[in-house]
């Protein structure tokens, strides 16, 4: 009896276990179904979401950027198909992506260690790191016969700039370059990728909005391995604007050519307009290699010498100090004697002359023409530096042009210290020379300025762009007016034509015809432990100016025998297509 009663109780107490474990099952079982249905259906998006982001990844398309047009509609600045290469570690062990990046250093002869560093280091890891750019499809042709095997990489088509003419054009396209680390910070807030490039000088710099085209985006599916499955979704990208600009392409190549184996600058531009027509500053660079080093045949400088560098404007200023001196009640007629040396009182030196053994009496007109310092010191000192300095601002000295180039300065200008500015320092300012100093761009701009009667025209090289859409937006140049006094442009206009078509002018002698109506102004200016600048500012018609022109030569001695004969070939050149300008 007692043995019966204990299997009883035993079989009672398992089947009471089993209940509660059957009880608990179907609980557990529950909470299963009611879990799934939460992910299923109430967080649905949310999984769905982070399981695409594992396979589907975003992908930028680069945008073309705007190209470079001349006046005559010739490309300067063009884009050529090229290919880049890329990689990720996306799903990758490091020895997956190594093998791929071993391979690609053997094929393109190319050490890639430290890029396949940062790319292992990316967070997070399905970024994409760019290897290798402007490859041709010649040598990517073997790596896409095995991109299947390459695991991490993937080929995409993109545009490497090209400069058809190089140096040709180098100042005025400049040419792009990659970013700095502070570039990169800052340019990230537009959309950048570290990897872009940007302009580093020149248009390429200075319309670098305009330029840049704003990328697309491509949605693609990878496998684990991180290759290529499809593409599900395409933004396409708007390409950069492209630019019009007023350089004439077959003028500059004349104008670099005249200026070839010199160090200066040659401009050329349309007084009424402030197109600018040629702009050379010599020696220049390679905009397609600008990290190409000088060799002994070859210089290099990355300097616009036209916009970026001062220089002592010497006797061009001259049209200033004249301009002052008329204000200041000079008469014009009034002659004033020059022995070849003038003494300021209680001065042992003397201030001397162009012409060592004198002048001798010379009025205003005379003084221009033969470029009398003599006559600017005496005359000068009758209105003092305060006039002197009001008109040089006049003339556009001490502020920048506005010039649609980066890096402009604005010259030295004492305006500040008008009221300070000792006799000696005076002498040296109105033929200017001292601590005057200005760009020759500054300097062409003042003759334009007298050309148009004192009316200023921003000086530019764009006329208009257009968008993806082909619709136009023209270029509106700045302009200010300077009072001139038309009786006394008169009486300066005499003096300038007096320098080219006068005996005893100082560019009398490279024969200008006369029909050219030139006038214009040399210049010699002194800097200390080198030889003389030669400067030579000039425009013409006098009567209907339409163009302008400036040459200087560093180290050239004289403007009248170095500057002002590449200036005539240059007028020649202009006045030989005048009716392809005029257009």
């Amino acid at each position: 009896m007692s043995l019966l009663s204990s299997d009883l109780q035993d079989r009672q107490l398992f089947e009471k276990r089993f209940r509660l474990l059957a009880v608990a099952s179907v609980i557990i079982f529950i909470v299963l179904i009611v879990r799934i249905g939460q992910w299923t259906i109430l967080h649905n998006e949310k999984y769905s979401e982070l399981a695409r982001n594992n396979y589907i990844h975003p992908q930028r398309l680069e945008a073309p950027r705007g190209q470079i047009y001349s006046r005559d509609g010739k490309l300067i600045a063009v884009n050529r198909l090229t290919y880049s290469i890329w990689i990720s570690p996306f799903r990758l062990t490091e020895y997956e992506l190594h093998k791929t990046v071993v391979y690609l250093e053997e094929t393109l002869s190319r050490d890639f260690s430290e890029r396949e560093r940062q790319a292992l280091a990316m967070q997070p890891r399905w970024q994409w790191r760019l290897l290798a750019r402007n490859l041709s499809l010649e040598t990517i042709a073997p790596i896409i016969e095995r991109q299947w095997a390459l695991p991490g990489m993937r080929i995409i088509s993109d545009f490497k700039r090209y400069y058809p003419e190089g140096e040709i054009t180098s100042c005025v396209t400049g040419y792009l370059g990659r970013m700095t680390k502070t570039q990169i910070a800052q340019y990230r807030e537009k959309g950048y990728s570290p990897d872009d490039l940007i302009g580093v000088a020149g248009i390429e710099k200075y319309y670098e909005d305009l330029l840049r085209g704003e990328p697309g985006t491509e949605v693609v599916q990878r496998d684990a391995r991180g290759r290529y499955v499809d593409t599900l979704d395409t933004t396409s990208s708007v390409p950069g604007q492209d630019l019009y600009l007023s350089l004439d392409l077959d003028f500059q190549k004349y104008a670099y050519y005249m200026m070839e184996g010199k160090t200066g600058v040659a401009i050329a531009m349309n007084p009424n307009t402030g197109a600018i027509l040629a702009m050379v500053s010599s020696p220049g660079y390679d905009s397609n290699d600008p990290a190409a080093p000088a060799r002994p045949t070859r210089p290099v400088s990355y300097m616009n010498k036209a916009i970026q560098e001062n220089y002592p404007p010497a006797s061009t200023f001259k049209l200033v100090t004249a301009a002052a001196i008329l204000d200041g009640g000079i008469r014009p007629n009034q002659t004033y004697a020059c022995s070849g040396k003038y003494y300021l009182p209680n001065w042992r030196r003397p201030y001397v002359c162009e012409l060592q053994s004198g002048h001798g009496d010379v009025n205003l007109r005379d003084a221009l023409r033969v470029s009398c310092n003599v006559y600017f010191y005496q005359t000068v000192q009758k209105i003092g530096a305060k006039p002197l300095m009001e008109w040089s601002l006049r003339f556009g000295y001490g502020a920048a042009t506005g010039v649609d180039l980066p890096y402009e300065v604005s010259g030295n200008l004492p305006i500040q210290q008008s009221d300070s500015i000792l006799p000696g320092e005076l002498l040296n300012l109105c033929i200017g020379q001292g601590v005057l100093t200005a760009t020759p761009l500054q300097v062409l701009c003042s003759y334009c300025i007298f050309a148009n009667e004192g009316r200023f025209v921003q000086p530019h090289f764009l006329l208009h762009h257009r968008d993806a859409e082909n619709r136009r937006y023209d270029f509106q140049p700045k302009t200010r007016n300077a009072t001139l006094r038309v009786e006394h442009t008169n009486i300066i206009l005499e003096g300038l034509k007096g320098v080219v078509y006068m005996p005893g002018g100082t560019g009398f002698h490279a024969g200008f015809p006369k029909e050219w109506k030139v006038a214009g102004k040399t210049g010699t200016a002194e800097r200390h432990g080198r030889e003389n600048d030669a400067w030579f500012a000039c425009y013409a018609p006098y009567d209907a100016p339409e163009i302008a022109m400036l040459v200087m030569i560093e180290e050239g001695g004289y403007g009248g025998s170095t500057s002002v004969p590449i200036a005539k070939k240059l007028m020649e050149y202009y006045f030989s297509n005048r009716k392809r300008f005029l257009e």
